[in-house]
């Protein structure tokens, strides 16, 4: 079964080797067509980019022009009642004399504009027309005029606006009839006022419209004018042209924007002048990405072969990783269904005698002890390699220290009848940070407990070699092979038994070690104990035989 397991994991390898292989190939085969595509896809970003600068002067263009007919033609039906309450309306003579004084005020000609088909009223009341001139019939002004209100009804637009005229409603005309609609006091239709003007009577007002300001931003347009970069075309509902720009260009590029049925649903064709993408994009047209595609493909196939160097060493990682997370549930599990378990048997009531709650008592302050172990090892672990880990620096009396890091262990110590012995000179000190020295004697315990056999006697040992404390813990377990006395101090790393079988653990506890060692500029290494097992020797620099008075002040830096 081994050897088959063996077998299943190199087969596993191969298959992620020659998967990786043909994910490089498929990369730089795609690579190779993307240099094919690059001239299509350099003709597609400026396609998009002047399609983009069209819509933009097209919504401009239509917006410009609906605020300006708004102002027309409220203008031009100025002396037209929104509501009335006598039976007498006005006639529609008023439109021709405020239509003319607006189109004065405008300092516009537009002689198709004065000089409408019609100016017409419908009395709906009264179901009478009158027509100025009087040379139309009156079923062809009954149809307009219920045309009107039919669309004014339906769509809820404005009561004063434009609609398309076309051979539906009026025989031979393609025009556009602007209305007011009057109200009586109930809000219900009362009239209709309007004249009829043919499609191009606008296009003077239209011209002058796109004439200025630019419809493009001035950060891209600059100082040219619109005719030198855009076409603009204005189309009835019907299709017939309204207003054109005296430049035309290709309507490649073009964009429509309608503007509504408020407005004859007049639609704004508006297309960018082809030849001035490298004027009108800004910072020019993107460059040909030809030679970073064959430098990406030369890149591609370097990394793919760093890649498969690696790999390997990832997929090792990756194990070490999910044993990590493995480890540490189990780490995790275990305390803490020991402390829930007494905690309920005390909560119940279920322990009688004092003997038996003072065990309940201790096994939950061991397990606690534990899982505080724990978490303080993973919190150190993630901090690590950090530049804001900060260290509070101060001359520490040792045997104070190891006392009470020892005393602290017991608990766990006790549970598995290990004995720790400690040998320290009187009077030895070293400057270390208070937390990170118990946690490095904290974890070497653990260490020594966790791959020591049942009942063995941990020593924990200090002395001092010129100005540098050399601390060591030795357990009488297997000890560590040479080839791992390099590798163990790796994250993730626990050794395997005899049997083939990990300890548990989550394999950070030593990488703690390192990390907090390394901190203080000190060394950490392993050597074989006399009689067999390990020895883990710790060297930090700051050691003296002076003596640190419980209560004194010592010096701290950050």
């Amino acid at each position: 079964m081994p050897n088959r397991s063996k077998l299943q994991r190199r087969h596993s390898s191969r298959t992620i080797l020659l998967v990786s292989l043909l994910v490089i190939v498929a990369l730089s085969l795609w690579l190779g067509y993307n240099a094919i595509a690059t001239a299509r896809s350099h003709d597609e970003t400026v396609d998009g980019a002047l399609r983009d600068y069209s819509s933009m002067a097209a919504w401009e263009f239509s917006r410009r022009a609906r605020e300006n007919l708004d102002w027309l033609l409220w203008n031009a039906f100025e002396q037209v009642p929104g509501r009335t309450r006598d039976r007498d309306l006005p006639s529609p003579s008023v439109i021709a004399s405020e239509l003319g004084q607006t189109l004065r005020r405008l300092r516009c000609e537009c002689r198709e504009l004065r000089r409408p088909l019609v100016y017409f009223r419908a009395d709906l009341q009264a179901a009478s027309l009158t027509a100025i001139p009087d040379t139309f019939s009156r079923a062809v002004l009954q149809l307009l005029a219920d045309s009107i209100i039919s669309r004014q009804r339906a769509e809820a637009i404005s009561r004063i606006g434009l609609m398309n005229v076309d051979s539906t409603v009026w025989p031979d005309v393609k025009g556009l009839a602007a209305y007011n609609v009057v109200n009586d006091r109930s809000g219900r239709p009362r009239a209709l006022y309007g004249f009829v003007t043919d499609a191009r009577a606008y296009d003077e007002l239209f011209d002058r419209w796109f004439g200025k300001p630019s419809l493009l931003p001035p950060a891209i347009a600059g100082e040219e004018p619109n005719d030198s970069l855009l076409f603009v075309v204005v189309y009835t509902e019907g299709g017939a042209r309204t207003f054109e720009s005296a430049v035309e260009y290709p309507t490649t590029y073009g964009v429509r924007d309608t503007m509504g049925l408020g407005y004859g649903g007049l639609v704004v064709e508006a297309a960018v002048r082809p030849d001035v993408a490298d004027h009108l994009i800004i910072g020019g047209l993107p460059r040909s990405r030809l030679p970073l595609i064959f430098v990406l493909l030369f890149i591609t196939l370097g990394v793919g072969a760093a890649a498969l160097l690696q790999l390997r060493r990832e997929h090792q990682l990756a194990r070490l990783r999910e044993d990590f997370v493995s480890g540490v549930s189990h780490e995790l599990r275990t305390p803490l269904a020991q402390i829930r378990m007494f905690a309920e048997l005390l909560e119940a009531g279920k322990l009688r005698t004092d003997a038996e709650r003072d065990r309940s008592m201790g096994v939950i302050n061991r397990e606690a002890r534990r899982l505080t172990h724990l978490v303080e090892n993973i919190l150190q672990f993630s901090r690590s390699g950090r530049a804001t880990v900060d260290l509070k620096i101060q001359r520490l009396d040792i045997d104070r220290t190891i006392q009470a890091v020892v005393e602290a262990f017991k608990p766990i110590a006790s549970s598995q009848d290990v004995d720790i012995e400690v040998a320290v000179p009187p009077g030895l000190s070293v400057r270390a940070d208070r937390d990170a020295l118990s946690q490095i004697l904290l974890n070497l315990l653990d260490n020594a407990v966790k791959y020591g056999p049942h009942g063995q006697t941990i020593l924990v040992e200090a002395s001092q070699e010129l100005n540098r404390l050399r601390l060591w813990v030795q357990d009488e377990g297997p000890g560590i092979p040479q080839q791992h006395r390099t590798s163990i101090w790796e994250p993730y790393r626990r050794l395997t038994n005899d049997e083939g079988d990990t300890s548990a653990g989550t394999g950070i506890g030593l990488a703690v070690v390192d990390e907090l060692v390394a901190l203080h500029d000190g060394r950490v290494r392993i050597e074989d104990a006399p009689g067999g097992g390990a020895r883990f020797v710790v060297e930090l620099p700051g050691a003296s035989t002076q003596a640190v008075h419980p209560g004194s002040t010592h010096e701290t830096e950050a």
